[in-house]
């Protein structure tokens, strides 16, 4: 593809209409805008309009390193077609990523100017990773994040123009609604079948409905440099208490019980933060010292109560009642 000399320069202003003018492509089609009649694709990212759609983590990595940059799609999982494949698939099909951030209004209009931030390559060891969000629908989704390299150093005063993204390179833990529950994001460190899953689920929902007055959400922890995502049980932010679900109170459960709380608990970094286990039916008592030996709580249903025994304690469990 014969394409113009591209001769911006970070720092400089434009506008997606002069863009479109001199180097194809189009101004009504999103953040994304692979050009028809030059080899780029243009990325744009504008702040009060992203995050109408979830897309809240635009931004340079705190080394000034890394532009992580939201994809396309603004209701569901996002996939890797459309405008995310062209950024994937940019250096295999010879195109070049130049990126964008919003610079107010051009006096008088309602035309947005564009401030030039530099030019970028897909990370080609860790192309993206997959961030929890909400679309444009409200629903709770996930979303494609790139990590874009810059070609050249970006200048200081661009990176403090554009902003620095929360994603992390390192292992982080987000808090997040009980609800969401996305297959594209998350690996559940057990993977146990449906079955397995909707007893856990109706437990979950049970044990939450005997909290009155306690508000629960979840951790979704990532993990980037194995490209891992896990996603814990149910969090009681009120008592700061990590429970794992096991629709069975059998040796091997509470076994896995225990790692997954071990290896959640380094993520979670949440002062006096307890773990507990939660049951269907009362484990047996050679079970119940193995959480009490670990310094893990448990909870499990009797009847129609719960009852609760807080990390290394005695039999006696304080039961909520209906």
């Amino acid at each position: 593809m014969s394409s113009p000399t591209f001769h911006l320069n970070a720092g400089d202003i434009t506008t997606r209409e002069d863009l479109v003018i001199e180097y194809g492509g189009s101004v009504y089609s999103g953040g994304i805008v692979p050009s028809t009649t030059s080899d780029s694709v243009f990325v744009f990212t504008d702040p009060a309009e992203g995050a109408q759609f979830g897309y809240v983590y635009d931004g340079f990595s705190s080394d000034g390193q890394v532009f992580y940059y939201t994809g396309a799609g603004p209701n569901g999982d996002q996939t890797l077609r459309g405008g995310n494949s062209a950024l994937i698939t940019h250096v295999e099909k010879g195109r070049v990523i130049h990126a964008f951030r919003e610079a107010g209004y051009k006096p008088g209009t309602r035309t947005k100017h564009q401030k030039y931030i530099g030019e970028f390559v897909v990370d080609p060891s860790m192309p993206f990773l997959r961030m929890p969000g909400l679309g444009k629908d409200r629903a709770l989704r996930t979303v494609v994040v790139f990590r874009l390299l810059p070609v050249t150093v970006v200048p200081d005063d661009i990176v403090e123009f554009v902003g620095y993204s929360e994603v992390a390179r390192e292992p982080q833990a987000i808090s997040v609604p009980v609800e969401i529950n996305s297959t594209e994001f998350f690996e559940t460190a057990d993977r146990v079948g449906g079955l397995a899953v909707r007893r856990e689920s109706q437990l979950v929902e049970e044990f939450i409905a005997h909290q009155v007055g306690h508000t629960f959400s979840r951790w979704a922890i990532n993990l980037p440099t194995e490209r891992t995502r896990l996603l814990t049980d149910i969090y009681d932010q009120a008592d700061r208490t990590l429970y794992e679900a096991k629709a069975i109170a059998g040796r091997s459960d509470l076994r896995m019980a225990v790692g997954q709380l071990y290896d959640y608990r380094r993520h979670v970094h949440v002062e006096d933060l307890r773990c507990s286990v939660l049951l269907p039916e009362r484990p047996t008592a050679d079970l119940r010292d193995l959480l009490h030996d670990a310094g893990l709580g448990l909870a499990f249903r009797e009847q129609a109560t719960f009852v609760l025994e807080s990390p290394k304690t005695s039999d006696r469990g304080e039961r909520l009642h209906q």
